[in-house]
């Protein structure tokens, strides 16, 4: 930096050098995201240019949709020390868990009040905190389900977890297995059930708040003396959520009538 010296006899003296050190000091990244599961986020700042001295920045937690204490909890430690030659530091800040079925949330961890540095961006970074259980999933409760011949129609349950807050739709379609499917305006001998195709017609929607819906699927007793059959019954491409990994169909048993082919 170029200036002027002004001396005690009032003389002054031009084009002199002046140089100042100064230390940087900020958050290493903007934004992090982190899992409602996990116990800890280890949050970073950098610190560059001058790094002959000891420097020190407060550092503090601002809430936003999370709250301190029933959501995180900072670090006790309000203030983060530089030593001579320090370039990175972290300030740990407790992730805490609940049982409840929360959208994400938001909080931010703010610098201040820098010792022997200056701060520059960023100088706020924001914590969003998810929680996986939270998103919307649709499964089916059990994997197998048998039904008599002469049923006439089958109600596979459908139910929804998570965030029902939204609607959510599902396509549930049938899958050929032993048992032999028909389409609806075909002939229906020797068939055992009607099918349903993985298509728009085969939807099933949820509406807000709801948490169980059924796929409706027609039985045909054909009178024919045959064994035991299956089929499956199967989830794809929802809209508004995800499949569940646990049962994501379920397969059918259509039981034996001892009274079919005997006279």
């Amino acid at each position: 930096m170029r200036g002027g010296l002004l001396t005690s006899g009032g003389n002054k003296l031009t084009n002199q050098h002046f140089r100042l050190n100064w230390a940087w000091i900020s958050f290493e990244k903007e934004y992090y995201l982190i899992n409602e599961d996990s116990k800890f986020l280890d949050i970073v700042l950098k610190r560059r240019g001058y790094l002959g001295e000891t420097s020190f920045i407060s550092i503090s937690t601002r809430d936003g949709t999370a709250h301190k204490d029933s959501d995180f909890k900072g670090k006790a430690q309000k203030q983060v020390q530089f030593n001579p030659g320090q370039t990175r530091a972290s300030w740990r800040v407790r992730i805490l868990s609940d049982e409840e079925h929360e959208h994400s949330e938001t909080f931010q961890v703010v610098l201040s009040e820098p010792v022997l540095a200056v701060l520059e961006f960023p100088s706020v970074t924001t914590v969003e905190i998810i929680d996986p259980g939270d998103e919307s999933t649709v499964f089916i409760p059990q994997p197998e389900y048998s039904v008599e011949e002469d049923v006439g129609e089958l109600f596979i349950p459908i139910r929804r977890s998570g965030d029902v807050s939204q609607e959510l739709m599902v396509i549930c379609y049938t899958q050929q297995g032993t048992a032999t499917s028909t389409v609806r305006t075909s002939v229906l001998s020797y068939s055992d059930y009607i099918s349903r195709p993985e298509d728009h017609s085969s939807v099933v929607r949820f509406d807000k708040g709801e948490r169980e819906k059924t796929c409706r699927v027609v039985v045909i007793d054909d009178s024919l003396y045959e064994e035991e059959e299956t089929f499956q019954v199967l989830l794809s491409m929802p809209m508004g959520g995800r499949i569940g990994d646990k049962f994501p169909g379920a397969k059918v048993t259509i039981l034996t009538d001892k009274d079919d082919g005997e006279f």
